[in-house]
């Protein structure tokens, strides 16, 4: 019998939440990175970028690996979307030639040398001149024509030695080596600062040497013969060369995105703009995260039967504060056009927006796409700061194109109350646009205040006349929580910054926000179409428990049950928000609450498991074994592999005095996932005689 043992029992409540609770022990080390990795990062040694290669090392599998690599050598392709990468060729054709060559008379290999780290860097020279001299070590003068727009000068050298008469070539560096280390010992007397006799002396010996002695950069001429300093920074930007302009940020999000997107598949990286707003709605007093991403591209497929073309986003969100995930969610964007709408879209571009409930708090905001055409995705993260309940908060203002009126039917991104206005992440407009903003208010502790004040100030372009104007904004509605709507009306050409503060009884600024545009010299610019799911207004519960998931994750439960009794209240009907209601009660240890929430869970359908489930964990936290049992028999029947199920009925029946059927119940939790220490050791003592 189970309580013949007090310290079976004492395993059996030590189990977290009874069923398959997180197990103990140190993370695994992770292993040495395969040979194969290995070699792979000495290939890219001298272009990856110190966030890759980070992110790269603390890769733990290889799937992630292989996808990341398949992106970074992306990043680099001249030509994307064509069979063959040519940065990529060149780079490989570059090592393996450096490997044959160059480390024949050094004990490294040759990727390793000096003469190899600027080959593979710049490849090969226009010329290439060796120097012998019974009188000079041996030196390699190599010739290289520079892009003046990446900072380099016309034309350069690059020029290295075999200092001592002895090993590898190694690179020469005026102001670092000094000239006096090209001659052999014992040519003449000379201090090695008396740049002059030397420069001297070289010249007799061999001009071209001369030339090199002081500067690598033709023609310069320097002060009192002195080694040039210039050529440090000629070297730096040699070095940096391959790494700039390539946009990084897929490395730094690659941990994060690789769990929403299919990332082996990955084919492109693209650059993006965005937009992020907060926004307090003055019905339902929610705070809402408003952001939009505009990728520099978009790819469409076309259907020869529809005649259409057509493409699908998916959308990751991901909220931290630090390293602790917020919240999280996924939307799939399905988008079809017909021609013009394909030509109008590809030619103007597509903005993808949405919105997320969020508490108070700091916060990190990421937010991924990702193109089912080719796979292409893009990211981006920008911190949060999300005011409090009643804290007195200017939220915007944003400035937009159009701004619409109308009844409050639906939650959409960048809209509140009876207002809806479209962003442009550009923030650029045309001279004759008629522009107008959007912006909220809280009053905290002195509702029906001063409207903001609402002032436009401007760097004028040239030839214009600064701007420095107070506007009106126009209320929307709302008491302690107002919207607001104001008229920019058109602009002359310039950089603007318009800012709102609320201001206390004395004058004092109690809260203020701004924002930057431009306006261009064209009449009107084009802006991207902006696509956004909408939820009904009806809906709100569904935000509400999003809310809650947000104050459990933040260990707040009081809070987060709060939240979900309104939700209840509001939307009882909906069958997921009752299954997370119930778990959450669950896992706050309030199992009669847990029977309440998930009382008209359906015996039948896609939540008849959950049903049974959470039904049968709290009948056993209630002490009702045989019922626990009745319920847990019937969600595994309908899903036999769920190890919380599995360990809940070997727990149970361990607890009616029934061993033999408990032990087959926890070994098949134990085959399922091995790494259960409780579950093992209660299996154990059921075994001991």
């Amino acid at each position: 019998m189970f309580h013949r043992s007090r310290r079976r029992a004492a395993l059996l409540l030590g189990l977290f939440l009874l069923l398959g609770g997180a197990s103990r022990g140190d993370a695994p080390k992770r292993p040495p990175l395969a040979e194969k990795y290995r070699q792979w990062l000495e290939l890219v040694e001298y272009i990856i970028t110190p966030d890759e290669r980070r992110i790269f090392i603390d890769l733990d599998n290889d799937r992630d690996r292989e996808a990341f690599i398949n992106i970074f050598w992306n990043q680099r392709d001249p030509s994307r979307g064509t069979p063959a990468n040519e940065f990529k060729d060149e780079h490989v054709r570059r090592f393996e030639y450096v490997n044959r060559y160059f480390g024949f008379s050094s004990p490294l290999p040759g990727w390793k040398t000096d003469r190899g780290r600027i080959y593979i860097l710049l490849g090969p020279p226009v010329s290439r001149d060796e120097v012998f001299s019974s009188y000079l070590y041996p030196i390699e003068i190599w010739d290289y024509y520079g892009e003046p727009g990446k900072g380099m000068p016309t034309m350069f050298n690059v020029v290295f030695y075999r200092k001592g008469n002895a090993g590898d070539f190694k690179l020469y560096i005026p102001a670092v080596d000094g000239p006096d280390q090209l001659l052999i010992t014992g040519v003449g007397e000379f201090r090695s600062t008396d740049y002059q006799a030397i420069v001297k002396k070289l010249n007799e010996i061999k001009p071209e040497v001369a030339d090199i002695a002081l500067s690598l950069i033709p023609g310069e001429k320097t002060t009192n013969f002195s080694p040039s300093m210039r050529d440090l920074t000629l070297m730096a930007k040699i070095s940096d060369l391959p790494k700039q302009n390539i946009n990084t940020t897929y490395a730094n999000q690659f941990q994060r995105f690789k769990a929403y997107v299919n990332v082996e598949n990955s084919a492109d990286y693209l650059g993006s703009r965005r937009e992020v707003l907060l926004l307090r709605d003055p019905v339902s007093r929610l705070t809402f995260l408003h952001f939009a991403i505009w990728p520099e591209r978009i790819s469409v497929d076309f259907s020869p039967d529809t005649k259409q073309y057509a493409c699908s986003y998916k959308m990751a969100v991901d909220l931290r504060r630090g390293e602790a995930i917020v919240f999280q969610q996924t939307k799939t964007l399905p988008f079809a056009y017909d021609q013009a709408g394909m030509e109008k879209t590809l030619a103007d571009g597509l903005v993808l927006a949405d919105m997320i409930p969020v508490i108070a708090g700091d916060f990190e905001l990421t937010v991924l796409v990702q193109n089912s055409v080719n796979n292409e995705f893009a990211t981006f993260s920008e911190r949060v700061r999300v005011p409090g309940d009643g804290q007195a908060a200017v939220f915007g203002p944003l400035v937009s194109y159009r701004v619409q009126a109308g009844a409050r039917a639906v939650f959409s991104a960048f809209a509140t109350r009876n207002l809806q206005a479209s962003p442009d992440p550009q923030r650029t407009f045309g001279e004759k646009e008629p522009l107008q903003a959007l912006l909220g208010a809280d009053f905290g502790a002195a509702p029906g205040g001063a409207p903001p004040e609402v002032e436009l100030t401007s760097v004028p372009a040239a030839g214009a006349a600064p701007v420095s104007r107070r506007l009106q904004p126009r209320s929307s509605g709302g008491d302690r929580v107002q919207t607001y709507h104001v008229e920019l009306g058109a602009l002359p050409p310039g950089y603007y910054r318009l800012r709102a503060v609320l201001r206390d009884a004395r004058g004092g600024e109690i809260a203020g926000d701004e924002t930057n545009f431009t306006v261009s010299r064209l009449p009107a610019v084009s802006h991207p179409a902006v696509a956004a799911p909408s939820v009904p207004a009806a809906r709100e519960y569904a935000f509400r428990a999003m809310l809650a998931a947000q104050y459990e994750a933040s260990g707040r439960p009081d809070d987060a049950e709060r939240e979900y009794d309104e939700a209840l209240r509001q939307g009882g009907d909906n069958l997921p928000l009752r299954v997370a209601f119930a778990r959450f009660l669950l896992a706050q240890a309030k199992p009669e609450r847990a029977l309440e929430v998930s009382a008209p869970l359906p015996e039948q359908g896609a939540h008849a498991f959950d049903r049974f489930a959470l039904r049968g964990k709290a009948l056993y936290r209630l002490g009702r074994w045989q019922e626990a049992v009745d319920e847990l028999l019937r969600a595994n029947a309908l899903y036999d592999s769920d190890i919380s199920v599995l360990n809940g009925l070997g727990l149970s029946l361990l607890r009616l005095g029934n061993p033999q059927e408990a032990r087959k119940a926890l070994a098949a939790s134990l085959k399922i996932k091995a790494e259960q220490p409780d579950i093992a050791a209660v299996l154990r003592q059921t075994e001991a005689p």
